[in-house]
């Protein structure tokens, strides 16, 4: 059932006219004509932007130049992740369908705080979104992210979340793990950036406060992750990011986002990733395993 509704979805994604997409706003809609903001303003917190698109997009090809741009400019405190559609696996269409995600492109600033709807004329759109998002009051929340690859397509990821808060905090965990410069191309054939392999991570957490429990008063999860296992077994120790943030149980809007590219760790190869990578010259064979698995 499942599939058949991804299906229906993906195909009237695919009817939308893309070129009306910037016509359709939410009452978060950035317009194109609103004031810029100073660069280099200090920020309450490092920002989450969430960039769905397919690679069928012909206006998706802009939005993603434009947002590596700002990027790349190192002007504003933020991570991005490239959500795609239609390569991306069941976690991936799950966030873009939380998202409520229509048509393409279509960009989110800390959750559903702000969202960009459709192609833009200039990258200054998401420059002030960025900076609305990060200028934002937000609790007093730290994530501190340590990942180390061991070796077959192995991450090992723990997450410590710090509640420096005089009350309880209820909140939300999303992992994402990305490659740097993707295995997937845009519909300009230039490789797209940040783009989500998968999301192991989607949590709800609570921490106590430090007046309740001054030690003590994080909160730590681990959690191993075989790209092997998940249709990924070619990944690269220089090409992987994860990136984690916390969501606000309430408003569903990113507090704080943490980014941490993978340390080595030697680690002999496990056995079920040699039997995967012997597995990959017989797609039948392959294909049964993937399904005992998954």
């Amino acid at each position: 059932m499942k599939k058949i509704i991804f299906g229906c979805i993906v195909l009237i994604m695919l009817t939308i006219p893309i070129t009306g997409a910037s016509e359709i706003f939410s009452k978060n809609t950035m317009k194109t004509d609103e004031t810029a903001h100073a660069l280099n303003q200090e920020f309450t917190h490092s920002v989450l932007v969430e960039y769905g698109t397919m690679t069928t997009c012909p206006p998706c090809v802009t939005a993603h130049a434009q947002l590596n741009s700002i990027y790349d400019s190192g002007d504003l405190d933020f991570n991005y992740v490239t959500l795609v559609w239609n390569v991306g696996n069941s976690r991936v269409r799950e966030r873009l369908t939380e998202l409520s995600v229509s048509s393409v492109p279509d960009v989110f600033f800390d959750g559903k705080f702000r969202h960009v709807l459709g192609g833009q004329t200039s990258e200054q759109t998401y420059r002030n979104a960025i900076t609305q998002a990060g200028e934002r009051d937000v609790p007093d929340i730290d994530v501190d992210l340590d990942v180390s690859f061991t070796g077959g397509s192995t991450l090992k990821i723990k997450i410590t979340v710090i509640n420096n808060e005089p009350d309880a905090y209820k909140g939300r965990m999303r992992t994402y793990i990305v490659e740097k410069v993707s295995r997937w191309n845009d519909y300009g054939g230039n490789p797209y950036h940040f783009a989500v392999l998968d999301i192991p991570i989607d949590k709800s957490l609570a921490v106590v406060s430090r007046e309740t429990k001054p030690i003590g008063e994080t909160y730590t999860f681990e959690r191993t992750w075989r790209g092997f296992l998940n249709g990924f077994p070619d990944i690269t120790e220089d090409n992987i990011r994860v990136i984690t943030t916390v969501f606000d149980a309430e408003t569903d809007f990113a507090v704080e986002t943490a980014m941490q590219d993978p340390t080595s760790q030697s680690a002999n190869q496990p056995f079920s990733f040699i039997i995967y990578r012997i597995l990959g010259h017989f797609p039948i064979l392959k294909q049964i395993f993937n399904s005992l698995f998954f």
